[in-house]
């Protein structure tokens, strides 16, 4: 049992949790497409990225933490 690899928790728990977060990931979606070449460098969709992330991170935290060692 010592020699088995680590498994990564955290990727199980967020695929379980992406169907949960499909409103912040269409708005992040429907940006890119908005800003499909822009070829400034000003336009991104930064915000709607890290909404989706935080989405998915408030739902993966309290069913991780309980897992770490």
């Amino acid at each position: 049992m010592a020699d088995e690899e680590p498994v990564d928790q955290k990727k199980y728990f967020e695929d379980s949790c992406k169907p949960k977060c499909v409103k912040p990931l269409l708005e992040y979606e429907a940006c890119v497409k908005r800003i499909h070449g822009d070829e400034s460098g000003h336009k991104h969709c930064t915000g709607q990225y890290f909404d989706y992330w935080s989405c998915v991170d408030k739902c993966v935290a309290p069913k991780l933490f309980p897992k770490l060692k």
